[in-house]
């Protein structure tokens, strides 16, 4: 059996410019980002609007539903006997429309509002110095 020789040790210098270098390079990823997003909100709009367009759309859906159903008719009272068949689904239909109206002033209130950026700091191994 060879003789047991005496553990080889490495070191390595990382030079302080490659950590800034690093994060320079994030701070211009940061400005891309940010830009794209921005970008994104132009396009399709900001958070807050896109809700307010989805809660337009449900508040027209109900509308829509509620005038769509059949208003008491005498004819068919006469021969069914039965005074509002559809008084249920008139009453489920107003509730749901006054649900959305109200979520869509809510969501009218929140209109203009840009969601704020996670706050962005150099690491702190940017900042180190060899000594």
């Amino acid at each position: 059996m060879p003789a047991p020789t005496a553990p080889t040790m490495y070191q390595s210098v990382t030079p302080l410019e490659s950590y800034q270098d690093v994060a320079e390079t994030m701070e211009r990823t940061k400005k891309e980002l940010s830009k794209a997003q921005e970008e994104r909100y132009r396009e399709t709009g900001t958070p807050a609007e896109i809700g307010a367009r989805q809660a337009g759309l449900r508040f027209q859906e109900a509308a829509a539903y509620l005038a769509s159903l059949p208003t008491g008719d005498k004819a068919f009272q006469g021969i069914t006997g039965q005074e509002a068949p559809f008084k249920a689904a008139k009453l489920a239909a107003e509730q749901n429309l006054t649900t959305a109206q109200k979520q869509y002033a809510k969501a009218l209130e929140n209109i203009g509002q840009t969601p704020t950026p996670t706050p962005y700091e150099t690491p702190s191994w940017a900042k180190r110095t060899v000594t």
